[in-house]
């Protein structure tokens, strides 16, 4: 399947379509894709490249091999001989979450196999997770004697609430595919073989359509947590206004009326 131009090489590749999807895939199927302080700079230079572009209208987020991610590497956390040091490493866990979670355009994760530690937090901070059957969702810091982190125990209590988030944490319970769908964790789940041609069917319906409208779209919902039913609608109102000057909504109402497929342009 053709995912576009190679952008970055290494532990994180990159890869940016003609129509504005990116791929970021992490790329250490030897280690189940387990993150290092390596992977975790290449990390941060793709998400610079994404950031710094004006042409990336989605996002899909991926693994090599069996896994999608088992998290934080685990010979690298029992290397660490200072406070200062696991400081560091956590909380530039949080911090490179809250970045992925920040960005401005819809982020797609094709979850292809495992997702563990603190990967589960970085998945629930996209905003779509398609899964492959083979796929299971590991939020088991527990059983290393160490917390939820990266905003985990946060996404999953926003979705499930106290007590189901409660049983998965304190057990370290591994969830399977079908558990997940369930739960409201993976909005699909399909094929192993069907899971990149189901992903990028998406991400090009997205990137095809109204990017502005899309992007309003996306900040209001990572509003809602935070505010009331007053200012959701207010922002809601400016956003509309900002998009009725574009040239999407115009094509789009153009394109209703006349019974056709809208042609947008982002604009």
């Amino acid at each position: 399947m053709d995912i576009g131009k190679l952008i970055l090489d290494g532990p994180i590749l990159l890869n940016i379509k003609e129509n504005g999807v990116a791929t970021i895939t992490i790329n250490r199927p030897e280690v189940f894709n387990a993150l290092n302080e390596e992977t975790a700079d290449a990390f941060n230079v793709a998400l610079e490249e994404i950031e710094k572009r004006d042409d990336i209208k989605v996002i899909v987020w991926t693994g090599k091999g069996e896994a999608l991610s088992g998290g934080g590497d685990i010979r690298m956390l029992k290397s660490l001989d200072k406070v200062s040091e696991a400081r560091r490493i956590f909380e530039r866990a949080y911090i490179q979450n809250k970045r992925f979670y920040d960005l401005p355009v819809p982020v797609i994760v094709a979850a292809n196999g495992v997702i563990a530690g603190v990967a589960t937090g970085r998945s629930l901070a996209a905003d779509i997770i398609i899964a492959s059957e083979k796929a299971k969702f590991a939020a088991n810091f527990i059983n290393i004697g160490l917390l939820p982190d990266g905003g985990t125990s946060y996404f999953l209590f926003k979705k499930l609430g106290h007590h189901r988030t409660a049983e998965i944490l304190y057990n370290g319970k591994m969830l399977n595919a079908a558990e997940c769908l369930e739960l409201g964790i993976f909005n699909q789940v399909v094929s192993h073989a069907d899971l990149y041609p189901t992903v990028y069917a998406m991400a090009d319906k997205l990137a095809e359509g109204p990017s502005v409208a899309l992007k309003y779209a996306k900040q209001i919902l990572r509003s809602c947590a935070n505010n009331d039913f007053a200012a959701i609608a207010s922002m809601e109102a400016g956003g509309q206004v900002q998009c009725w000057s574009t040239h999407d909504f115009h094509e789009g109402v153009s394109a209703f009326l006349e019974k056709r497929k809208a042609k947008f342009k982002g604009c």
